[in-house]
């Protein structure tokens, strides 16, 4: 009986010396956000209010995606395109769609309510990046590679060499001003309707060597946002970067704590939203910022993790959406199956 006393004894002991009181991870059921499951990779996406809807480049089914956004989020259409659409602009009567392609040397326009494609163009440029209307009859296009970018007429199919340096474009179209974030700074270019010219007011290097993730520009303000992050990783970018328009002077610096992937700017300028490549404790969240103070006013959660160009704001500002890849998306040994993101929008605080 001693014996079997002192058994007890040290299994009573032994079961006090664990205690677990490690908090739970929390985890968030995706039911609790309005998500449109599309599970494909994208290169851009843009929005239309008087269509509403957003349409979403397929970079891997080489296709454009119509979502409708006016109550439930549906897709509307799914339109083949070229190989590897990596850029899409919107003309300014919210009509045609320009689509630039990564894998091959055409530029396409895509009628916007029938997505049927209207017109097609080949070009000189091989790796296209980037593309914007500098009018309703002229495209300017950048390449990854080539030394310059390119201005097409879709008049006349016409394309012409500009003295313009590869990277982002973002436009202010009231002063026909062109600002292009390249890796190493921001630069402006004047449009004289046949030509674009360097502008005299050059903007500071950002001090190291970049890849460029979304340039905005906001025509309330002047302001052009940039988020960027350094190409070698030997230096930690934490901010979203923002410059004058008119001047090209530095704007301000908005603290994320880690290199910006896309943003999206109000209207009147006064609210910044930025998606972070860092996540936090729980989740990734749009951060929103105050442009007056620069300091953090909302968070918003998303369903998982963000990418670039992927975020757009309604010209209601009631709504953001916003592209992420749900962790447990990216589970197959299919090549095009990695990085697959679905659609989320969310409600924005008044």
């Amino acid at each position: 009986m001693k014996n079997i006393g002192i058994i007890i004894l040290l299994i009573l002991c032994s079961c006090t010396l664990y205690q677990d009181d490690k908090e739970p991870e929390i985890f968030f059921q995706y039911s609790k956000f309005e998500i449109l499951e599309l599970g494909k990779s994208f290169s851009d996406m843009i929005i239309s209010d008087n269509q509403n809807a957003i349409y979403l480049a397929d970079y891997n089914n080489n296709s454009v995606l119509k979502i409708n956004t006016q109550n439930s989020l549906l897709i509307e259409n799914n339109t083949i395109v070229g190989s590897h659409p990596i850029a899409l602009d919107i003309s300014s009567d919210k009509s045609t769609i320009a689509i630039a392609h990564e894998g091959e040397s055409s530029i396409l326009l895509l009628n916007t309510q029938t997505m049927a494609l209207s017109n097609s163009f080949s070009v000189s440029l091989m790796n296209m990046n980037d593309l914007v209307f500098v009018n309703d009859t002229t495209l300017i296009i950048s390449s990854k590679t080539d030394p310059s970018c390119i201005t097409l007429n879709l008049v006349s199919g016409e394309e012409t060499t500009q003295s313009v340096l590869n990277g982002e474009f973002t436009l202010d179209k009231e002063n026909e001003a062109l600002y292009v974030a390249t890796a190493s700074s921001l630069k402006k270019y004047n449009w004289d309707g046949v030509r674009f010219y360097q502008d005299p007011h050059i903007s500071d290097p950002y001090g190291f060597v970049g890849d460029i993730h979304h340039v905005v520009y906001n025509a309330q303000k002047g302001i052009i946002f940039i988020c960027l992050s350094d190409k070698d990783n030997s230096l930690q970018v934490q901010h979203l970067y923002s410059y004058y328009g008119d001047d090209m002077t530095f704007a301000g610096k908005y603290q994320i704590k880690s290199p910006g992937l896309a943003t999206a700017i109000s209207q009147d300028g006064e609210r910044i939203f930025v998606a972070p490549t860092n996540a936090d404790e729980i989740g990734v969240f749009i951060i929103e910022f105050s442009q007056d103070t620069k300091l953090e006013e909302n968070y918003y959660l998303s369903a998982g993790n963000l990418t670039a160009r992927g975020i757009v704001l309604d010209s209601s500002e009631k709504y953001l959406y916003l592209l992420v890849n749900i962790p447990g998306d990216d589970d197959s040994f299919e090549p095009y199956n990695d990085y697959s993101f679905d659609l989320q929008r969310i409600t924005l605080a008044k």
